[in-house]
């Protein structure tokens, strides 16, 4: 985790691009200094369910929300306000083959 995005930065270095997902994994995990959050799952295919996460020491992980099922192609974005956590990631409870999300991340 080589850099800290947040509330600290210039806006266009609170955005991060945590990984693209084809299987069953987590992605990198990111440190953050904020408690505002937006997280944007472009998905490819239509059976992608996923959880995005919060830590506070970056071992123990918890669900900043309900994991978002997507059911088709696009680019849906989710707001998360007052979750004061040092670590976030995206982890995929669910994806069908061939399917894909990339997920990239803000936060203030």
């Amino acid at each position: 985790m080589p850099e800290i995005y947040g509330s600290w930065a210039s806006r266009r270095e609170n955005i991060v691009t945590l990984g693209t997902l084809t299987t069953l994994a987590a992605t990198d995990a990111v440190e953050v200094s904020g408690i505002n959050f937006v997280f944007v799952h472009d998905v490819t295919g239509g059976n992608v369910t996923v959880v995005d996460e919060g830590s506070l020491d970056g071992d123990t992980w918890f669900s900043m929300d309900v994991a978002k099922a997507h059911t088709q192609s696009g680019v849906d974005a989710h707001f998360y306000a007052n979750r004061p956590v040092r670590y976030v990631r995206s982890r995929t409870t669910a994806i069908g083959a061939g399917e894909s999300v990339t997920i990239s991340m803000a936060c203030d």
